[in-house]
C-alpha cells in the first residue's frame, strides 16, 4: 500500500476511476465472450445429440421392418425344407382352389385365388409356358412352384399380422422367380401389375445372388404407380443355395422427424445425395423429395458440425439402410440465436440486480403483511375451532340418536317376537294335550298355523341378523359376477307359499342381465321387497320384477298393484334412521316390524346404489334400487385351426 500511494497520487483519482471502469468493462466483455462461446458449444452439442438420437430411433424402426421380412424369409425356407415335393393339396383347401383355377395351364390365363378370407391375400401365378418366356424368371420343373404357393398361403396369416400391426404398411408381398406373387392385403389389380414387372424392378434385381451373395435383407427406394416414392424392406428367400424370390414390405418413406431447433432443416438422403424426405423449422423451406442436395458429395460422414458453404451441416449415417440423416442450419442464423440467448442471459442478470434494489422495500411490505396475516390466521383458527366444536356436537347428537334408535328398535323386535313365539307355545301345548282327540283336519289346521308363526319368527330373526351384521360390519361384503335372473328366481321361491296363500301371481321380467354384487345381500333385498309387495297386494293380484340398464348400473324394480302409500308415508319410509317405526298391516291383516325396509336400505347403500319408492294410494307401489352392471363371463375360446392346403 505504501509503495502504491505515490503512484496513485501521480495518476490522480479521476484516472484511477476511469481505469477501474475500463477494467470492469474489459472483464465484462471477457465474461460475455466466454459465455457466448460456451453457449455456442453447448448448442452445437445439443444439436448433434438430437441428430444422433433421431438416427438411433430411425435405425430402430428400419431394423424392425427388416427383421420382420427376415422372419418371413426364414419361415419360408423352413417350410420348404420340411415339405419336400410333391405337394398334395387337400380337396377344397385354398391351395386346391388355386391350382384348379387353371387346371389345363392355358397360356392366356393366370392361376389365381381371390382374397377370401381376408388373411389369405391375393395369390397369382403365370402358367408354365408364360413363365418360361419371361425375362428374369425360370421354371425348370412345371410343378415345383406348387411348394412355393403352399408356402405363401401358409405364411399369409403371419404377413397379414405384420401388416396390420403397422398401419402405415402399404403391402407385403412374396415375388418368386418361378412367376408367382402373393400380395397382402388382397388386391387383384395390384397383384397383376406386380406379376407383370417385378422381375425387372430394383428390389428383385438387388436380391439376386450376383448382387447380394450373402442374402442379406436391405432397404431400397422405388416409385409407386401415382408417381410418388416409396421405401421397401426386402429379404431374399433361398432353398439349399438356390435363389427363389423375395419377401418385401412397402411403406412410405420414413419421416426424418421435426427440425430440432429454429432455422434448421432435417433431411433424409440416399447414397447419391438425393432427398428422400425433409422437414424444416418455421421460417425455412425444406428441399423437395427427389431433389439433389447441393454439395452432397462433399458432406462429411461424421456427426460433428462442419462448415459447408453458408451452412453448418451434421451427418449421421444409418446402419439399417444406405441412407444418411443430415442436419442443416445457416451460420448467420445460428450465431444470431446464440447472440440472442447471450443477450437474454445478460438481461436476466440486470433484472436480478434491479430486483435486489426492490428487495428492501418488499421486506418492509412483507413484515406488515405477515402481521396482518397472523391476525387473520388467528381469527380463522378461532372460527375453525368453533366449526369443529359444532361438528363434534352434531356428531354426538347423531350418535346419541342412533343409539336410542337401536335401543328402541331392539325393544320393539323383542316385543314383536313374543307374539309368534306365544302363538307357537300355545298351539304346540294344545297339540300336546289334545292331539289324540282332534280330527286330522284340526291337526292339519294347527300345523299350518304353527308353520306360519314359525315362518314369521324366522323371517323376523333372519332380517334382524342381517341388519345387525351390517350395522356392526360383521358380515363381509363379497361382490361377484352372477346372473340376476337366478337370484330373482330364488327370492320368488322363498315367498312362493305366501303368494300362493293370497293367490298373488309373481312375474319375472328382469331379462338376461349380469350384475356385480353380494349374492346373499341381493337375495335378502329382493326377498324383503317381494314379501312387502305380496303383503300389500289384494288377493288374486300380480307382483312383477323388472330391470333396466342405467349406464354402468342396472335398476331392479318390484311393482305391486295393492293399497299404495301417501307421500308422507313414502318420505318416512325413505328417511334414514326410520327403521323400526312400525309397519302397516297387509290386506289380510298381516303384521310386520318395518325391519325389512331398514335392511333393504342398508344393503343397497352397501352396493353404492339408490333406493327409490313410487306409490299412489289405491294404485300400488314400485320400489326400485340400483346395483353395478357386469358383462356375462365369456366362454374359453380355442385357437382356430390352420387352413388346410
Amino acid at each position: 500500500m505504501r509503495l502504491g500511494a505515490p503512484w496513485g497520487s501521480r495518476i490522480g483519482p479521476d484516472r484511477i476511476l476511469a481505469l477501474s471502469m475500463l477494467a470492469c468493462a474489459l472483464l465484462g466483455t471477457a465474461l460475455l465472450y466466454g459465455h457466448a462461446m460456451q453457449t455456442l458449444a453447448d448448442r452445437r452439442a445439443r444439436l448433434v445429440q438430437a441428430l444422433e438420437i433421431r438416427a438411433v430411433a430411425l435405425d430402430g424402426i428400419l431394423s424392425e421392418r427388416l427383421r420382420q421380412m427376415e422372419t418371413l424369409s426364414r419361415r419360408a425356407a423352413l417350410f420348404l425344407a420340411q415339405n419336400p415335393p410333391p405337394v398334395v393339396a387337400a380337396p377344397g383347401s385354398p391351395l386346391a382352389r388355386f391350382l384348379e383355377s387353371n387346371p389345363d395351364e392355358a397360356a392366356d390365363r393366370l392361376f389365381s385365388l381371390d382374397p377370401s378370407p381376408r388373411t389369405i391375400g391375393t395369390l397369382l401365378a403365370l402358367p408354365t409356358v408364360a413363365a418360361r418366356r419371361r425375362t428374369g424368371l425360370y421354371r425348370p420343373d412345371p410343378v415345383a412352384w406348387h411348394r412355393e404357393a403352399a408356402m405363401a398361403l401358409t405364411l399369409a396369416p403371419l404377413a397379414d399380422a405384420i401388416r396390420t400391426s403397422h398401419p402405415d404398411t402399404l403391402r407385403i408381398y412374396y415375388a418368386s422367380a418361378a412367376g408367382l406373387v402373393h400380395v397382402d392385403p388382397g388386391d387383384t389389380e395390384g397383384a397383376t401389375a406386380l406379376l407383370d414387372g417385378f422381375a425387372a424392378q430394383e428390389p428383385f434385381r438387388r436380391a439376386a445372388p450376383e448382387v447380394n451373395p450373402l442374402r442379406r435383407p436391405f432397404w431400397t427406394v422405388l416409385s409407386d404407380t401415382a408417381g410418388g416414392r416409396l421405401a421397401a424392406a426386402v429379404a431374399p428367400v433361398d432353398q439349399d443355395g438356390l435363389f427363389l424370390g423375395i419377401y418385401a414390405q412397402e411403406v412410405p418413406l420414413p419421416d426424418p422427424g421435426a427440425a430440432p431447433a429454429p432455422g434448421t432443416v432435417l433431411a433424409l438422403l440416399d447414397r447419391d445425395g438425393t432427398v428422400l424426405a425433409a422437414n424444416a423449422a418455421p421460417g425455412r423451406t425444406a428441399p423437395a423429395p427427389g431433389e439433389r442436395l447441393p454439395g452432397a458429395e462433399a458432406l462429411p460422414d461424421g456427426p460433428g458440425l462442419s462448415r459447408s458453404g453458408d451452412s453448418l451441416v451434421a451427418v449421421q449415417v444409418l446402419d439399417a439402410a444406405p441412407w444418411r440423416l443430415v442436419l442443416i442450419l445457416p451460420v448467420g442464423g445460428f450465431r444470431m440465436a446464440v447472440l440472442t440467448e447471450t443477450v437474454l442471459s445478460l438481461g436476466t442478470v440486470l433484472a436480478l440486480l434491479l430486483g435486489s434494489l426492490l428487495l428492501a422495500y418488499r421486506l418492509m411490505e412483507r413484515i406488515l403483511r405477515e402481521r396482518e396475516q397472523a391476525a387473520a390466521a388467528e381469527r380463522a383458527a378461532r372460527a375453525e375451532a368453533e366449526k369443529t366444536l359444532e361438528e363434534l356436537r352434531a356428531a354426538h347428537d347423531e350418535l346419541d340418536f342412533l343409539n336410542r334408535e337401536k335401543t328402541r328398535f331392539f325393544s320393539l323386535i323383542s316385543h314383536d317376537l313374543r307374539g309368534p313365539f306365544n302363538a307357537l307355545l300355545g298351539m304346540t301345548q294344545e297339540l300336546a294335550d289334545h292331539a289324540g282327540r282332534m280330527s286330522p283336519d284340526a291337526v292339519a289346521d294347527f300345523a299350518r298355523c304353527t308353520h306360519d308363526s314359525a315362518r314369521k319368527a324366522f323371517d323376523m330373526l333372519e332380517n334382524l341378523l342381517q341388519w345387525s351384521r351390517v350395522q356392526m360390519s360383521g358380515k363381509p361384503f363379497a361382490p361377484a359376477v352372477f346372473d340376476l335372473r337366478a337370484v330373482v328366481t330364488d327370492a320368488m321361491g322363498d315367498v312362493a307359499s305366501m303368494a300362493a296363500a293370497k293367490q298373488v301371481a309373481l312375474l319375472d321380467a328382469v331379462g338376461d342381465r349380469w350384475v356385480l354384487a353380494d349374492r346373499t345381500m341381493l337375495l335378502a333385498v329382493l326377498r324383503n321387497l317381494l314379501v312387502n309387495a305380496v303383503k300389500f297386494s289384494h288377493p288374486a293380484g300380480v307382483v312383477h320384477v323388472t330391470s333396466r340398464a342405467e349406464g354402468d348400473r342396472v335398476e331392479v324394480a318390484v311393482t305391486d298393484h295393492g293399497i299404495g302409500m301417501e307421500r308422507a308415508q313414502v318420505a318416512e319410509l325413505l328417511r334414514a334412521g326410520s327403521g323400526g317405526q312400525g309397519s302397516r298391516p297387509g290386506t289380510r291383516g298381516e303384521q310386520g316390524t318395518g325391519l325389512g325396509m331398514t335392511l333393504v336400505r342398508e344393503l343397497v347403500l352397501r352396493h353404492g346404489g339408490d333406493l327409490r319408492v313410487e306409490s299412489e294410494v289405491g294404485r300400488g307401489t314400485t320400489v326400485s334400487f340400483t346395483v353395478p352392471l357386469a358383462t356375462a363371463p365369456s366362454e374359453d375360446r380355442r385357437h382356430p385351426s390352420q387352413t388346410p392346403l
